[in-house]
């Protein structure tokens, strides 16, 4: 791989801008350490690459559906209606998910102000795909 100055500004999918051209050999990609760290993928992640014209967006591998098949989301639903949850076991929930979102949000660096851009970037990215 070789790399030039002055190369023109490439803007990379999320908050962080990127300058750099790379000419590709048979040499492996190497994503930048601050690109990794904004995006949130650590060493041993898996990523899928999605190719649009001349564009490549890297993005990290989404979870298959195979860990909740139908019937079991079925089998759910039906205990749920069988037997509801009270008030505050519902609260009780609430809370031990805003919990455990907020602490995946701090591990991948997503702050407040960024929400609605990371929900816009998702919907756009489900919408493409």
């Amino acid at each position: 791989m070789t790399q030039t100055r002055n190369a023109p500004k490439l803007k990379a999918t999320g908050f962080y801008n990127v300058s750099m051209t790379k000419t590709l050999t048979a040499a492996p990609i190497v994503v930048p350490e601050a690109v990794r760290r904004k995006a949130g993928l650590r060493r041993g992640d898996k990523v899928q690459f999605k190719v649009s014209g001349r564009s490549i967006t890297i993005a990290p591998e989404t979870e298959s559906g195979e860990d909740y098949p139908r019937e079991t989301v079925t089998r759910i639903i039906k205990d749920a209606k069988k037997s509801p949850s009270s008030r505050r076991e519902l609260a009780a929930l609430d809370a031990e998910l805003a919990a455990y979102g907020a602490k995946q949000a701090k591990k991948v660096g997503i702050k407040e102000r960024d929400i609605v851009q990371v929900i816009h970037e998702s919907r756009a990215r489900r919408r493409a795909s």
